[in-house]
């Protein structure tokens, strides 16, 4: 996945969609109905944060979150849920809804 000059990357429905700010946030989307997980939309914007290959790259997404149960929540979720947690020092929250927010501490802390 690659960022856009606009800071939205709407040409791959399949991925999600990713916007970042200059306060540190980074916004990204999935379709909760569409073929990837949960877990793997979150492994692959975490790894477009920390400006790394997630296929080359390990994401250490199961030493914070169980990636199955991650999925599970969210598959079929009718509901409003949330769950929030750190990965590769990263604050991660995800919606059922389909969005993503990514809070990278080290650009917040530098303002």
């Amino acid at each position: 996945m690659s960022k856009s000059g606009t800071g939205n990357d709407t040409t791959d429905s399949s991925g999600p969609t990713e916007e970042t700010d200059r306060s540190g946030v980074y916004r990204a989307s999935y379709d909760p109905d569409g073929p990837a997980t949960v877990s793997d939309a979150v492994i692959e914007a975490v790894a477009d944060v920390a400006g790394v290959d997630p296929t080359s790259t390990v994401i250490p997404l199961s030493e914070t979150v169980d990636p199955d149960a991650l999925d599970a929540l969210f598959t079929g979720c009718e509901g409003d849920a949330q769950v929030a947690f750190r990965v590769c020092g990263l604050h991660v929250l995800v919606r059922s809804d389909g969005r993503l927010r990514i809070v990278d501490d080290a650009v917040c802390d530098d303002e």
